[in-house]
């Protein structure tokens, strides 16, 4: 929980409750804060099963709550707080009946995450299949497609056309090497391992973001589970642009240890649409346009390290992008990123820099934070947002 509560800003402090109030302030910081999903950890819990709303003490706006636990509420500013100040509010009951803005719609094969009605994005629970004309090894669950855009185009792309190994938003190491023979849980032809989906943990929605845990699994075909995977996706409210969080934590599940070897890709990544993809002679539109932190664009940013890498271009009849924002808590932060020279995919790639190990029953955690929005990138908004993601705003609660 502790780690989970970490990427949304939390600060854990004393608090003095009553049965009805709570009063807090939020300091912005060196950044000014708009729009800003915020997390209140509580030392004491509170009646979680009660509607609450936070109330600013000058504007007098309110805002939705919704509970993580009893302990811990999570809510986003209704007003900006500017850079090097703070802001006062108040947690109370409220009579107001908060209907599930973000939610989760179970279907046949996965999870649906909407944002009133819009989709946000489709999580695989069941084993997709590949196209006719690919080998069944190439079957995959446990993975993300499609990511939508608020201008209900789709950003993503699945068994992509002479890549049918990746799937939108997928996480798995590609040159590793386990109880002294080579495993690539990546390449599925080459028939050495894979990762899938096992259950869904568990599920929770409301006015303020919906949340899935699923578990998945990293298996060698030959020695069988090798790692454990948790996923926490959270999607919060937003309908003029999409923001969610993935945190992925691994374990060693095993009695050996996994080396990830030094490799040019492999990690948590991201495979763009069939639109921009020109190995799809039906329907390859134009390149993308990829842009780093760094101001590197396109394929010169191969190898290089990056806070932020966002990925942009025409779809089937808007423009469309993703930023995706690597968090500094991750191993090796900012991490090298790999991407391809002429196909829509990158990954995040720690091990580029050099191998590194997950013995037995040891976790290796990471957490990404993902911008979906029209139009092409917007340096301005992503700039703030990755400010809200790195260096959240302080609370204090009285």
């Amino acid at each position: 929980m502790q780690k989970l509560l970490a990427i949304l800003g939390i600060v854990t402090i004393a608090s003095q409750l009553n049965s009805q109030t709570i009063q807090f302030s939020i300091s912005a910081g060196a950044h000014t804060r708009a729009n800003t999903p915020v997390t209140v950890l509580l030392k004491k819990s509170i009646a979680a099963n009660k509607q609450y709303e936070v109330i600013h003490s000058k504007t007098k706006r309110s805002s939705p709550v919704q509970f993580i636990s009893p302990g811990a509420f999570v809510f986003v500013l209704a007003d900006t707080i500017a850079a090097n100040s703070s802001a006062n509010y108040s947690l109370v009951v409220s009579s107001r009946k908060n209907l599930g803005i973000v939610r989760i719609e179970e279907q046949s094969n996965g999870l649906l995450v909407k944002s009133g009605e819009k989709p946000v994005l489709f999580y695989h629970t069941q084993t997709a299949l590949p196209p006719a004309d690919s080998p069944a090894y190439y079957q995959r669950s446990g993975f993300i497609h499609p990511v939508f855009s608020p201008n209900g185009e789709i950003l993503t792309d699945d068994f992509p056309a002479s890549h049918a190994h990746q799937h939108a938003l997928f996480a798995a190491w590609t040159n590793t090497t386990f109880k002294n023979t080579f495993v690539d849980f990546w390449n599925q032809h080459l028939q050495k391992g894979t990762v899938g989906h096992v259950e869904v943990l568990s599920k929770q929605q409301g006015p303020v973001f919906a949340r899935l845990q699923v578990l998945l699994r990293y298996r060698s075909i030959q020695f069988g589970e090798v790692l454990k995977e948790k996923w926490t996706i959270t999607v919060f409210p937003y309908q003029d642009h999409f923001l969610f969080d993935i945190e992925s934590e691994q374990s060693n599940t095993s009695s050996d240890t996994l080396y990830i070897n030094q490799y040019h890709y492999g990690g948590m990544a991201f495979r763009g649409s069939k639109y921009w993809n020109p190995d799809d002679k039906k329907n390859f539109r134009n390149n993308w346009s990829l842009l780093t932190s760094e101001g590197i664009k396109d394929a010169s940013a191969n190898h290089t390290h990056a806070r932020w890498v966002d990925a942009s271009g025409m779809l089937s009849e808007k423009i469309a992008g993703i930023t995706i924002f690597n968090h500094p808590s991750n191993f090796r932060y900012p991490q090298t990123i790999r991407v391809h020279p002429s196909m829509p995919y990158w990954v995040y790639a720690p091990m580029v820099d050099g191998g590194f190990v997950i013995a037995p029953g040891k976790n290796y955690v990471s957490r990404y934070r993902y911008f979906v929005h029209n139009d092409k990138a917007d340096t301005a908004a992503i700039n703030r947002i990755e400010k809200d993601y790195s260096f959240p705003p302080e609370v204090f609660v009285r």
